[in-house]
């Protein structure tokens, strides 16, 4: 019984030897397959990850901005507003802000923390009602990076993989210039530099501690911490991000105690302001057009260029103040309440002054460009000048006479603005007083096509109507090309191709398009002369008179028989301008002619615009026969009631 009790207990041992190690196996096996299980989940969400080599090449969206020709800022593209500079051009207050509010440790982890992933565990295990706040800077950059914002646990994996391999490609310091470049900072900013400019009104490399530890504090919820929705809860967080700074060495005593009790200091900001909106709205939109034709719409809104136009910002507000004074002062008396204004320099083409309308918040509909309204006598240049060209002299003399023309059937019977015949007259007479009874009659003598021709060569290319009519403007055509065509006869008959852009480069300054003035000889240098003298006792005799500025200019008034559309176009031998006035619906004016409204623009528009620029004559002018002077001159009260009341 003994031995049978021992042998008993012997077996019995072995057993539970054979259980336990069974047990073991049976862990180890789960512990294997769940690694395995892990490895191969672990493997299939990773491998969707590009590269290392390719993560180089991935840019972050960043925002365009449009210069004016004296450097100022005319607006900004962009998907993320976001101005991305190197590390250095970040103020050190900034990066010491952010490292010690958001990862204090980031100089020695390698990537992932210890500490903060246990913490984020065990946040989400017992669903703590709180940010987990595990992630270190260069997760966040994983983060911005390659994810997207939903909490996942394949994106969990994804950030700590991507983050350990970021850490080995690249130094600590690069890792902090992204992430200073990529987070948000609110109200549409990304990126250290853009948060700057629009907090502070300054670079971000010059952010003093206050101004730093605010930025910081801000960034966990930056709308709703925004100083200017949170003003108070936002400076409590500043403070102890200054704080931190001192508590880690990075600031001494001193400044601890002054920047605690600086204010918040952020500027004043009113988006409805005239200074929140684009200078030269009408401009900007036509420069962007051009833009997205050239480089494409994602490179514009996401690349980062930067866009160097020729708009002078001075002539673009006198532009802008003096067409608003004079529709202000008269327009509701005479039925005005659009226009628009071009300035051209003539001699390059380029362009220095755009209003497209009187407010861009009202209508986006750009007068300049798209608008097509019929001339009137403003194309009447074009037939002299084509006259000149077959040998007529502006003393030749020409007779009205009372006309009728058939046209599809319809009895048409022209007339002059004041409906009288005014006799035999010469050519030079019949511009400056736009008559169109003998404006028409040598059209018929010098030949419609070649007419059309002549503007086609100096940039009208609005379709133009090859009939008698021409000569009154009843063709359609735009104020850009009005003053296009008008610059060539400013320069001496050299056809312009207008400029808005002079160099475009990339974010890195590497110049993508460069612009070199176009001027294309197309007409004779002395049949020009000619006419600009004719075009020049226009403003010193004739129906422009209001326009005069004391100096060297021509010009032409232009209005059409119902009182539609009112223009003068003149030029000096530096700028060339157009004005034109009238109503969106097409609805007559109060009897508004070129000579007077559009007439006193231009006027006020160029006595500013050419102030600071010593007056000169025309040096392509060349000698030739005078032209006859009339036997007297227009009193003044006399030119207040002819302006007020003929229809050129």
């Amino acid at each position: 019984m003994k031995n049978k009790y021992v042998k008993e207990i012997k077996i019995s041992g072995n057993k539970k030897r054979k259980n336990f190690i069974y047990v073991l196996l049976g862990i180890f096996s789960f512990i294997l397959i769940l690694l395995v299980g892990v490895s191969i989940y672990v493997l299939t969400v990773i491998r969707d990850i590009p590269p290392i080599d390719r993560w180089v090449e991935i840019k972050p969206s960043q925002t365009t901005i449009i210069y004016s020709i004296d450097n100022k800022i005319l607006g900004r593209l962009y998907k993320e507003n976001r101005i991305y500079v190197p590390l250095y051009k970040i103020s050190p207050y900034l990066q010491q802000a952010v490292v010690v509010s958001e990862d204090k440790e980031f100089y020695t982890h390698s990537g992932v923390s210890i500490r903060g992933l246990v913490r984020a565990i065990l946040v989400d295990l017992l669903h703590l009602e709180k940010k987990q706040g595990g992630s270190t800077i260069t997760q966040q950059v994983a983060e911005l990076l390659f994810l997207s914002p939903e909490r996942t646990i394949n994106k969990k994996i994804k950030k700590i993989y991507i983050a350990t391999k970021l850490e080995k490609y690249f130094t600590k310091q690069q890792i902090l210039e992204m992430y200073l470049n990529l987070i948000y900072w609110g109200h549409g900013n990304y990126g250290a530099e853009a948060a700057s400019q629009y907090y502070f009104g300054k670079s971000a490399s010059d952010l003093t501690i206050p101004e730093s530890a605010l930025l910081a504090a801000i960034i966990p919820a930056p709308e709703l911490l925004s100083p200017y929705k949170n003003p108070d809860k936002a400076l409590m967080l500043r403070n102890i991000v200054i704080e931190k700074l001192y508590q880690e060495g990075y600031i001494n005593q001193a400044d601890y105690e002054k920047s605690i009790k600086a204010p918040l200091g952020i500027i004043k900001r009113d988006d409805d302001s005239p200074q929140a909106k684009n200078i030269a709205p009408y401009f900007f939109d036509y420069v962007l057009k051009e833009l997205i034709n050239k480089f494409g719409k994602d490179m514009v809104y996401s690349g980062g260029l930067k866009v160097y136009t020729t708009l002078d910002t001075n002539l673009q507000s006198y532009a802008e103040a003096s067409l608003k004074k004079i529709i202000e002062q008269y327009g509701k008396k005479y039925k005005v309440s659009q226009g628009a204004l071009l300035a051209i320099d003539p001699n390059t083409g380029y362009i220095k002054a755009w209003v497209g309308g009187i407010d861009y918040s009202k209508s986006q509909f750009d007068r300049v460009s798209m608008a097509v309204r019929q001339p009137g006598s403003a194309f009447k240049p074009f037939v002299y000048l084509t006259a000149i060209q077959k040998g007529f002299k502006p003393y030749d003399l020409i007779e009205e006479k009372e006309v009728t023309y058939t046209f599809n059937k319809k009895i048409w019977k022209p007339k002059n603005y004041d409906g009288k015949l005014h006799g035999t007259i010469t050519l030079q007479e019949a511009l400056e007083n736009s008559y169109n009874l003998a404006t028409i009659l040598l059209l018929e003598e010098v030949g419609v096509g070649d007419v059309i021709r002549n503007a086609r060569k100096l940039g009208i290319e609005s379709p133009l109507e090859p009939s008698l009519a021409l000569a009154l403007g009843t063709s359609g055509v735009t104020l850009y090309e009005l003053v296009r065509a008008y610059s060539g006869f400013a320069n001496g008959g050299n056809r312009i191709t207008p400029i808005a852009i002079l160099r475009v480069e990339d974010s890195k300054g590497n110049i993508l398009y460069n612009s070199a003035p176009e001027l294309t000889p197309v007409i004779e240098k002395d049949v020009i002369a000619t006419l600009v003298k004719m075009m020049k006792r226009v403003i010193t005799n004739g129906t422009g008179t209001r326009a005069n500025i004391g100096r060297p200019a021509a010009g032409k008034t232009g209005t059409t028989d119902d009182y539609r559309d009112a223009w003068f176009i003149g030029f000096t031998p530096d700028l060339c301008a157009g004005i034109w006035m009238g109503n969106d619906d097409y609805t007559p004016t109060n009897k508004v002619p070129g000579g007077l409204l559009p007439a006193m623009t231009w006027k006020e528009f160029m006595q500013n615009a050419l102030k600071n620029i010593p007056p000169r004559d025309f040096d392509f002018l060349i000698e030739s026969q005078p032209i006859p002077q009339e036997q007297t001159q227009k009193e003044e009260t006399q030119t207040e009631t002819y302006t007020l009341t003929y229809t050129q």
